[in-house]
């Protein structure tokens, strides 16, 4: 059990060193109006949208990269019961996404989609609205374990809307879910289509803050509190299956939304907490280097058949084949499902014929070990 800590404690150490640095720059403070600012979009040389979030007016901020706000534009039709996220289409339209959920429990969700500020100059519009509701939340709230469905992260990309979770269960499993919405008004059940698992450590070093996509570059990223992860490339709207890149950034601070103006330069914003005060920045993106923690699963473990039906074969390599494993299986609601223990040698049979058809993500001893389709 001495040698298999040290193992694992070393792939510890690795997976934190892999992480590249990203230098960040800060244009400007942010004034009080914004101290609570939670979305990011350009919609032309220097000139941002920003709003705040929850009980605040349902106000969009326009200001330049000295953090002088030029114009303030209610949405008169809109509450902000919390406002977290904006994203653009691709003609100039703003997606506000009304559907903080800190105590996992509401069940008035909407997104508003409003012009943008450049089409009019008057100091007040109307909103569309998308009211929607998660397919797999059943009660609200739900236990502390399935508290997955607070939402922070979104975007706009070939028609849809794409939303991240904000994990806040406990204890903290780790994923955050990422549902798909047609970007129309109306009302609609959002569907599940994916998750990734960002780390089982502290809250505040793996939660999820915002999102951008990159679509000519290929490049989505969602923001956390002292890192971003990276995806790139990646296949159709299977954002998630790119290679991923974890970006550490110089400190833990409220970093809450971040937009791509270009391939490799992005801008995003923090609000003021203990950890600093509301401000913008911009970075580039550094020179990107695979993961080696990724690789470095590969060389771990054997998993197939994959998919698979009733029986999934797991092998451990000779590095670990002195110590007993445990395998734990979660949905992709991130929902402990499975547990099993594996042998040092030869070939582990695990039975999954209990488990619905479906892509369900593994852990060995606590570690991320990828993922399997049962169908």
């Amino acid at each position: 059990m001495k040698n298999l800590l040290l193992f694992l404690f070393s792939i510890l150490v690795l997976n934190q060193t892999q992480a590249q640095t990203i230098s960040a720059v800060k244009v400007c403070d942010l004034p009080s109006e914004l101290s609570e600012t939670s979305g990011l979009v350009k919609i032309g040389p220097n000139k941002f949208v920003s709003h705040t979030d929850s009980g605040n007016e349902p106000k969009l901020f326009v200001f330049d990269s000295l953090g002088t706000i030029q114009r303030r534009i209610k949405v008169n039709n809109a509450t902000n019961v919390d406002w977290e996220d904006i994203t653009l289409d691709t003609k100039g339209n703003i997606w506000i996404g009304d559907f903080g959920n800190n105590a996992n429990d509401r069940t008035n969700l909407k997104i508003y989609m409003v012009a943008s500020p450049n089409t009019y100059t008057k100091d007040s519009t109307v909103a569309g609205i998308l009211n929607f509701t998660y397919p797999d939340q059943k009660a609200f709230p739900p236990a502390a374990g399935l508290q997955n469905f607070d939402m922070e992260a979104f975007f706009w990309f070939n028609d849809s809307l794409y939303l991240f979770s904000k994990n806040r269960t406990n204890p903290y499993t780790g994923y955050t879910k990422c549902y798909q919405l047609p970007a129309k008004l109306g009302t609609f059940t959002a569907k599940l289509i994916d998750s990734f698992y960002t780390g089982s450590g502290g809250y505040l070093n793996y939660s999820i803050t915002s999102a951008a996509v990159y679509p000519n570059g290929n490049k989505m990223i969602l923001l956390g509190y002292d890192k971003c992860w990276l995806f790139t490339p990646f296949s159709g709207t299977k954002f998630l299956k790119g290679t991923s890149h974890t970006l550490a950034f110089s400190g833990l601070s409220q970093k809450e939304a971040i937009f791509f103006e270009s391939a490799n330069k992005l801008w995003y914003t923090q609000e003021t907490s203990p950890l600093g005060t509301a401000g913008l920045y911009r970075f580039e993106l550094p020179n990107l280097t695979a993961s080696a923690t990724n690789k470095l699963y590969k060389r771990l473990y054997k998993v197939y058949p994959n998919p698979a039906n009733e029986i999934l074969n797991i092998e451990l390599a000779e590095e670990i084949a002195e110590s007993e494993m445990l395998l734990e299986v979660l949905n992709m609601e991130g929902k402990l499902v499975l547990k099993s223990e594996l042998n040092a040698f030869g070939v582990n049979e695990v039975s999954i014929k209990n488990l619905k058809n479906g892509t369900y993500f593994m852990r060995i001893n606590g570690l991320n070990a990828g993922e399997f389709i049962k169908q």
